[in-house]
């Protein structure tokens, strides 16, 4: 991507102003601390929207520069997965994790971080300042090597996708690049003034930070997690003796246990890996500090988590920052123990000398409660509206072992691939990928092979090198398989190309955009072809085969998951798949099962004909369609009396029927193998062909149904006024006992603490308020129930108005209609304890 400064402090201009909490290393519920933590509800995501749930490793994001959710505390993220491997199993390895800035101002240390104290905060009066969603083939968000200029301005991803118009353009996140299956976005800084009084012996940094982070579905890749930070000097003073570094509080165990954390130890390990690339084996070098569990917790937690570098900004020269991507600090410490033992360090000083410090610790050897920070550095200056970068990954995996594997898979997928994007073929060649801007002289052109070889560069020239040299010999002299490679294949600027692009990863197409809609007995499954027109990121082919349709049941909610974390990859069955039959040339598609989806839902097959009922729909397409034709680049003007939905519906088949960008078909699938009340996830995933002489030969890469599920629970219809019936408002089960709600029961949560229901089923087709009484006729509750779309189902969590759980005994229930077309219905249940 190429960083447009400008497009930053646009961004960060107007930050920011609130009260952050203090130190949350203690698990505890003291009224102070609360009290903090509900203050800064207002503007954190703290709503468990920002999770990423597409990989094995379900991670919650902060959009304060954090990672984790607090669990086994009282804060309000503390149910959503922090760290949780694998995904959905309740076993997490992580309390929290943050971004560390240490520097020197006016020759005193001062260090920002965004764990455990908040001096990083999003802006408190902005609601733009949350967290963006994108994945890729999202409109706006192409990127090299594929036509990256979305809104053909000239300019290449100079709009980072935050709810603002960077480019002053008059539009709003219209080209950026969406990298991975599940892309979140942030800003924030650390320039709020009331921070000075909250901390009075902390100097803020005037930092703005734009966070990235990302997740893949494919089983190669969903084992880690890749963030990057972009940090400016927002400030007019100069930032000198810079240190990058992250923090992290390694927590690894099963969320049930007691005090799972405190029998935790960590490590750091630094060597090279081999990673199969196509035919090739590529050496990675690799930098990881983890957490593990000392005992594996008899089986249940034998995860490692690990936090490595993967790139930082670099200096051929060494004069401003390290002339390579390393790591020149790691050091754990425990809370149990004072500072000058090895404990936390409690104020700015110390942070900073155990950034800056050149050293590596042990691995811890006694079990405890332990944290750890990585840095590197220094960056010796660090300018007004200058940028500083940082990439990072969390990883995870079984074992030592497991987890190198993931670091590898990471690692590859962030060294991405090398282009030539400036279309010169004079640059990047030679092995030589950096420029030495000038004024410069005596610049050393190959070190390694022809220290001799030098040059020099006035004011507006380049100088390029080869300033990874000794990597290259390292990774070459590695012990990696070689085949017929030779070094030059270990080499980067090579043919020209002077530009890697990172996080790279072909994938299978994008999930299609899915909507469930609930019935009695049933789900109805819709979803677009989104899938269909999206190329692949790596090839730029348009290479789709197939939808799946997968469904999951048997869901338990294990501790710490909920909807949003979804059901484990185990639970998933695959319901259908169907594919093309020709090709887009017209000859026969030869890829199996060559089973047709495009045919007509009513004769079979999956494609959907939406809005058959509307009224003259006919002379309402016609009308879109020509609309459009003479239009293209405006939305078309919603007529009187239709919804806003049915109006983006005629116009996405108005545009699909002109071959117009924005246009989108239609499928359906009905799923009528459920029980209502159940609770089923269901997802639409895309699977891609292999190309062999420009002919699809078999099927390649598919999608994963975990990047594009949903909830949902089936439900009673309501009853009409024409043929209502009294007799047919029931409670289920009844008698209600634990063996008969056993099946739909849940693990407790915070929004609901029993994890058990009944239902009142075939309510009117109407408002109506639902009373529960004793047989002594004491109110035990009152429900309110909500008309939508025939949904004639209410469920009760057997808790009273008081918040207690109701006891045994036989119970009545008094459903009054606001219609008064419906008559009021009287009814009794049973509950068991």
């Amino acid at each position: 991507m190429v960083f447009n400064k400008r497009c930053l402090i646009i961004a960060l201009i107007s930050l920011i102003t609130f009260i952050p909490w203090q130190d949350l290393s203690a698990r505890n519920d003291n009224a102070a601390w609360m009290n903090k933590m509900k203050q800064f509800e207002q503007i954190l995501v703290l709503d468990g929207t920002g999770v990423h749930n597409v990989g094995r490793l379900q991670m919650h994001v902060c959009n304060w520069g954090a990672f984790g959710s607090y669990p086994s505390s009282t804060y309000p993220t503390a149910e959503f997965p922090s760290a949780q491997w694998p995904a959905n199993s309740g076993v997490e390895y992580l309390y929290i994790a943050g971004l560390w800035v240490g520097a020197k101002k006016g020759g005193i240390p001062v260090v920002t971080t965004a764990a455990f104290q908040r001096e990083f905060l999003p802006d408190t009066q902005d609601e733009r300042f949350r967290i963006y969603t994108a994945y890729e083939g999202i409109l706006n968000g192409a990127r090299y090597p594929g036509p990256a200029d979305d809104d053909s301005d000239g300019r290449v991803d100079e709009d980072f996708l935050d709810g603002f118009d960077n480019d002053g353009d008059g539009q709003i996140d219209e080209d950026y690049a969406a990298k991975s299956n599940q892309m979140f976005t942030c800003i924030f800084s650390d320039m709020d003034p009331i921070l000075t009084r909250i901390y009075p012996e902390h100097t803020p940094l005037d930092l703005g930070v734009l966070q990235e982070s990302y997740q893949w579905e494919d089983v190669l890749f969903y084992d880690f997690i890749g963030i990057e930070y972009n940090m400016v000097n927002m400030g007019s003073a100069l930032i000198e003796d810079l240190y990058i570094g992250f923090f992290a509080d390694g927590d690894a165990g099963a969320r049930d246990r007691e005090q799972y954390w405190q029998d935790d130890l960590t490590a750091y390990w630094s060597g090279v890996r081999c990673g199969r690339a196509g035919e090739l084996y590529i050496p990675v070098r690799m930098r990881v500090a983890y957490f593990y569990d000392d005992d594996g917790d008899e089986g249940d937690a034998e995860g490692y988590l690990g936090v490595m570098f993967l790139g930082h900004d670099t200096d051929p020269l060494g004069d401003n920052a390290p002339r390579g991507i390393g790591i020149t600090s790691y050091q754990n410490f425990s809370g149990d123990q004072p500072y000058e033992n090895g404990g936390d360090p409690e104020n700015d000083y110390q942070r900073y000398e155990l950034m800056s410090q050149e050293n590596f610790d042990r691995p811890a050897s006694v079990a405890r409660d332990y944290r750890m920070m990585m840095a590197v550095g220094p960056f010796r200056e660090l300018w007004p509206d200058s940028v500083l970068v940082l990439q990072v990954a969390f990883v995870c995996g079984q074992g030592l072992e497991g987890m190198l594997r993931a670091a590898t898979s990471a690692a590859m997928a962030y060294n991405g691939s090398w282009f030539d994007v400036d279309g010169n073929p004079q640059t990047g060649i030679n092995g030589r990928e950096s420029p030495v801007p000038g004024p410069a002289q005596a610049v050393v052109i190959d070190s390694c092979d022809d220290p001799t070889n030098i040059d020099s560069a006035i004011k507006g020239e380049v100088v390029w090198v080869n300033a990874d040299c000794l990597e290259e010999i390292a990774l070459w002299e590695s012990d990696c398989p070689k085949g017929d490679a030779s070094r030059d294949d270990f080499k980067t600027g090579i043919d020209g190309k002077e530009t890697q692009v990172h996080w790279l990863v072909g994938s299978a197409p994008p999930p299609p955009n899915m909507r469930l809609i609930p019935g009695n007995s049933k789900v109805t499954i819709l979803w677009d072809n989104f899938s269909e027109s999206s190329p692949d990121v790596s090839t730029l082919e348009l290479d789709f085969e197939g939808y799946r349709v997968w469904r999951a049941d048997g869901w338990e909610r294990p501790f710490g998951t909920s909807v949003l974390s979804g059901p484990s990859r185990e639970s998933w069955q695959l319901l259908e798949e169907r594919d093309l039959v020709m090709n887009i040339d017209g000859t026969i598609n030869v890829v199996p099962p060559n089973i047709d989806f495009k045919r007509p839902f009513s004769t079979g097959g999956w494609l959907y004909e939406p809005l058959q009922n509307l009224e003259s729909k006919d002379e309402l397409m016609k009308m879109f369609e020509e609309t459009v034709y003479y239009a293209p680049m405006v939305d078309v003007p919603c007529p009187p009396g239709l919804t806003e939905l049915e109006c983006d519906t005629l116009e996405a088949l108005a545009r699909y029927n002109l071959g117009f960008e924005g246009g989108a078909q239609y499928y359906k699938y009905v799923d009528t193998n459920i029980k209502n009340g159940m609770h089923y996830f269901y997802a639409v995933t895309a699977y891609d062909h292999e190309i062999s002489d420009g002919v699809p030969v078999r099927a390649g890469k598919y999608g994963d149904p975990s990047s594009n599920f949903q909830y949902i629970s089936p439900l009673s219809h309501a009853q009409s006024s024409d043929d209502f019936d009294e007799e047919g408002v029931y409670v289920v089960p009844n008698p209600a006992t634990v063996e008969s709600m056993e099946p739909w029961s849940l693990e407790p949560n915070w929004d609901d603490p029993t994890g058990i229901k009944v239902e009142f089923r075939n309510l009117p087709d109407c408002d109506c308020t639902v009373r529960i009484f004793t047989i002594a006729g004491d109110l035990v509750e009152v429900l309110y129930h909500r008309a939508t779309e025939m949904e004639g189902t209410l469920p009760w969590d057997l808790v009273s108005r008081n918040g207690q759980d109701v006891t045994s005994g036989v119970y009545l229930f008094a459903v009054e209609p606001d219609d008064d077309r419906f008559p009021d219905t009287i009814g009794k249940f049973v509950v068991i304890r």
